[in-house]
Formats: C-alpha cells, structure tokens, sequence
C-alpha cells in the first residue's frame, strides 16, 4: 500500500539553519534505504519544498504504522510534525470510478 508521508517544520527548526538538526537529518536520510528495507518498506520517491519547510516521501510500506516508525528511526519526528496518509494513484482511482459506474 502506497503512504505519503508529509514532514513540516517552521522556519527555527529548519536543519538547514540549525546544526543540531541538519547532523541529524543528513545521518537518517543517509540511512533512509536501509532503514526502510529493515520495515519491509518500498521507497519510491522524496522530495523537498525548502522554503515551504516540507518533506515528501511516498512509500510501499504494509502499513502506517511501520512508516511513522521509520520516521521515527529517521528522527524525522525530532523537529517536524509528521502526518502519514494512504494513497493511490490516479489510475488506480479512475479504475475504481470506473468499477463503480458498472
């Protein structure tokens, strides 16, 4: 199952400018691959919008639960506020509407 996993900070907490978090945030993306691999989960993609202070990963994970772990393992949740979504893609939802229009 796909998750979005959404990371915010405000601007005093941002790793770039504190070194406290940037040690920390270099040590656990460095560590993503094979931290997700230990939980099972699939990384398929992250992203930043550095001046909205946001990070996006999307995974194939088997559940939220071991997502925000590895956010945690990450220490991610250290200095932002973590929110873990399902998703799908928009394919997979057109094949839904499509199944439910039968």
């Amino acid at each position: 199952m796909l998750h979005m996993l959404v990371a915010t900070h405000t601007p005093d907490m941002c790793a770039a400018v504190v070194p406290k978090w940037r040690e920390k945030a270099l040590a656990g993306f460095k560590q993503m691959d094979k931290t997700a691999k230990a939980l099972g989960i699939s990384m398929k993609g992250s992203w930043t919008n550095m001046p909205a202070h946001t990070i996006y990963v999307v995974c194939d994970a088997p559940n939220a639960h071991v997502v925000n772990q590895l956010a945690s393992e990450m220490h991610l949740v250290d200095w932002n506020t973590v929110v873990v979504t399902p998703v799908i893609s928009f394919e997979e939802a057109m094949a839904r509407l499509q199944q439910a229009s039968k």
